[in-house]
């Protein structure tokens, strides 16, 4: 094997490795037998049909945000069309959230849209739902956060919100400099109420994205009060989107453990975090899987219609 594919394949391997270390450090912690147990007696089949009907929720949202973003940017096409290049890059998604926007990227080119331009129109869908995200667990957080947020992770949204305000300000300024550039040209043409309408657009897939992990805890038997759910969900989605693993593996685990052992069932706190850890990987294989039949199947009508 040459040195090229030699890095290709280690590029590959490596953020599952790293999402896998990750599990594995966090299931050494835990005793196995509650762990084994909690996964063999778990209500799998309530979870399965939680998770799918959560994931073509998500499908829905994300299709009718993501229309609506693509208009901001004066693209007209329609919301099937839009539905279908969605869930076509759902299976792209699974390598994490950036490469799966970066396959509607691809289909903005195909469609005639110059390279640099597609490059600064996934920007913008991008970040306006990082942004949307980012205000929404800051929200959470500051209306309900006091007595169970950590500082650590408040003053990181504070720094978020701060680099957002910056950026808001960059936009309605537009300095030449920068808003000429290709890449950039759109999120400047975009303006403060573009990204306003696109951000609210996102609010529904993020709300969903957020209550879809509660809606699954609630089906496993982990009773997270509603009020401590909306407050720290969010920062479990950030761990979710978090470019360094596929589909989050790893991160998503490690911050429901964190965040949401003290809920689980169980003597002692190693029991109660065995619980959520069996629930978070048992919860991400469910939700994979549903992720990927949906982009395969979008993907196998693509071809026979193209046919």
């Amino acid at each position: 094997m040459d040195k090229a594919r030699a890095k290709q394949l280690v590029r590959r391997i490596l953020p599952w490795a790293l999402g896998l270390a990750i599990v594995a450090i966090i299931a050494a912690r835990v005793p196995y037998a509650a762990f084994a147990g909690a996964i063999a007696k778990g209500p799998h089949l309530v979870l399965a049909l939680v998770d799918a009907a959560v994931v073509v929720g998500l499908l829905a949202a994300d299709t009718l945000a993501t229309w609506i973003g693509l208009r901001v940017l004066a693209v007209r096409w329609g919301f099937k069309k839009v539905l279908e290049i969605r869930g076509a890059t759902y299976l792209l998604s699974l390598l994490n959230y950036a490469v799966g926007q970066g396959g509607i990227g691809y289909y903005l080119h195909r469609e005639g849209v110059a390279p640099l331009r597609a490059v600064g129109m996934t920007l913008f869908l991008m970040g306006t739902t990082f942004a949307t995200l980012l205000v929404v667990t800051t929200t959470t957080w500051a209306s309900h956060g006091a007595t169970i947020a950590h500082g650590a992770m408040w003053w990181t949204l504070v720094a978020g919100m701060a680099a957002f305000v910056v950026y808001l300000v960059a936009v309605a300024l537009s300095p030449a400099f920068i808003a000429r550039r290709d890449t950039l040209a759109v999120l400047f043409e975009a303006g403060v109420r573009g990204h306003a309408i696109a951000m609210l657009a996102r609010l529904p897939h993020v709300a969903l994205i957020v209550l879809g992990h509660w809606f699954a805890m609630l089906a496993w038997g982990i009773h997270v009060p509603f009020l401590a759910a909306v407050t720290v969900m969010p920062a479990v989605v950030i761990a979710t989107v978090l470019p360094i693993s596929p589909a989050g593996l790893g991160t998503t685990q490690a911050a429901l453990v964190f965040f949401f052992a003290d809920y689980a069932a169980g003597t002692t706190g190693d029991d109660r975090s065995a619980l959520v850890l069996a629930f978070s990987i048992v919860h991400f294989v469910y939700a994979v899987i549903g992720q990927a039949l949906v982009g395969l199947g979008f993907i196998l009508a693509s071809r026979r219609a193209a046919r």
